[in-house]
């Protein structure tokens, strides 16, 4: 095998695993700003074999054909109106993309072509759900709603039968103009879609004046009309902030509250309330950031595990698993009291080229016994892997994992995976390992602290 064939394949992850936990192991801690209980003791571990035993990283870490639903994807339209009328969000993409993106217009890097193969052709991922980055209506977002049925209807008619591999969200923002035109924004895409999804960045505006769900004028009125259209599912990005963001609003215990009024809904939490400049370590009550913050306010409103409150892993598992035992304490935390049966696989590609190297490290990584002793983690079986991986996402979403495979089995995009992959290792197509986003903590806090950004940690 060459160079270029082991730095595409698990050899090449195996390696990097291998590297995180040792700096996992040895490492110093840094300096937690915001936690009142650091990560204590070797907390996570990834079983994985010697690089240089090829077929036995293969056989580890390319899977069982385990059912993979990611819920939290993106990509852009690269010559939409967007491009000239929300020049904060353009900045913010392209901060993002690497230097090594050649393309012209750069955006071209995360388009819907790359998107699709990205997703189906150099990764696992059997199905996806497409969202949107935070807008206020079709002239200003990336992925418009009737551009995203577009991409919905591109991928059907790709797939074996029209077989379901992709949904959408309809992103929206109440706090943007009359909420009237909101609802109505709202019943419109029902009648063209309908959404699997309704989202909302609560911490978001052009003036970064966020709103809570619970207000009466705005929040309840949103979720009403969601309720009333039928579309049970109503998914709120909280943490990680992003450029024009308020951070009063950014918090989860308006999510948390609402969902107390709307039993027959469920709601998702993207990124679990992660923030990059908390540290995770042990639950702590009185964090106001970070997952400790989502678990504090399930407990203050009496949420039992496995209730109608859903989490993903986008971004959070990306940056963690470079740092084992945060990982542990994350995943641990989350399992523990939002439900083994309520945290979904998301990864927030394209963002970060190909998930493949995030799927892969998902299979490897273990709660350490210590860490399920004293904190009471569970053990994160191929059973409990499975329902993070999609089988939580297909409960929510009304998907027959059974079905939709066998649906798969014989599309042009599956039969296609293998030749693909061939072109690069050839070098004729580029690797589909290079991200397209900050990967590194500090390359993160760095690009959130960017000037594109307009935000820095505190």
């Amino acid at each position: 095998m060459d160079r270029r064939q082991f730095l595409q394949g698990a050899g090449a992850v195996a390696a990097s695993l291998a590297v995180f936990e040792l700096a996992g192991c040895t490492g110093p801690a840094p300096l937690d700003r915001s936690s009142k209980n650091p990560p204590r003791g070797r907390g996570g571990t990834f079983n994985a074999p010697s690089p240089e035993d090829t077929a036995a990283c293969q056989e580890t870490l390319n899977g069982n054909g385990e059912f993979i639903f990611d819920v939290h994807t993106h990509h852009v339209m690269p010559s939409g109106p967007w491009v000239q009328n929300a020049p904060e969000t353009v900045g913010l993409i392209l901060d993002m993309l690497p230097a090594g993106c050649s393309d012209d217009p750069r955006l071209d890097c995360v388009d819907r072509a790359t998107y699709l193969h990205d997703l189906f052709l150099a990764s696992d991922t059997t199905m996806t759900m497409l969202t949107d980055v935070p807008n206020s209506g079709p002239l200003t977002a990336p992925v418009p709603y009737s551009d995203a049925l577009s991409t919905q209807k591109l991928t059907a008619g790709l797939t074996g039968g029209g077989a379901s591999r992709l949904l959408v969200q309809n992103v929206i923002a109440p706090n943007v103009g009359p909420i009237g035109a909101t609802l109505d924004e709202m019943s419109s895409a029902v009648q063209s879609g309908p959404p699997a999804a309704f989202k909302v960045y609560t911490a978001w505006s052009p003036t970064a004046q966020g709103f809570s769900l619970e207000d009466p004028t705005i929040g309840l009125p949103t979720v009403q009309h969601a309720h009333d259209l039928g579309v049970k599912v109503f998914v709120a990005h909280k943490g990680l902030p992003l450029v024009q963001f308020d951070p009063a609003f950014n918090h989860p215990e308006d999510i948390v509250a609402i969902s107390r009024r709307f039993p027959d809904m469920d709601f998702v939490i993207y990124h679990a309330a992660w923030q990059p400049s908390h540290i995770e370590g042990p639950y702590d009550p009185t964090a106001s950031v970070g997952i400790d913050s989502l678990l504090a306010a399930l407990d203050r409103h009496n949420v039992p595990p496995n209730d109608n409150i859903w989490v993903d892993l986008a971004t959070a598992w990306r940056q963690l698993l470079t740092q084992p035992t945060q990982a542990a304490h994350a995943l641990g935390k989350v399992l523990s009291r939002v439900g083994q049966n309520r945290v979904m696989w998301g990864t927030d590609a394209i963002w970060f080229g190909s998930p493949q190297p995030q799927i892969m490290a998902m299979r490897a990584f273990q709660i350490t016994a210590e860490f399920q002793d004293l904190y009471h983690y569970p053990a994160l079986t191929d059973e409990l892997k499975a329902a993070i991986f999609g089988l939580n996402a297909a409960r929510l979403f009304g998907v027959d994992p059974t079905e939709t495979r066998c649906g798969l089995t014989k599309d042009p995009l599956t039969a296609n995976i293998e030749e693909s992959a061939q072109l690069r290792g050839d070098g004729a197509l580029p690797s589909a390992w290079t991200p397209h986003g900050p990967t590194t903590r500090r390359q993160v806090l760095n690009w959130l602290g960017s000037p594109a950004t307009t935000w820095m940690p505190s």
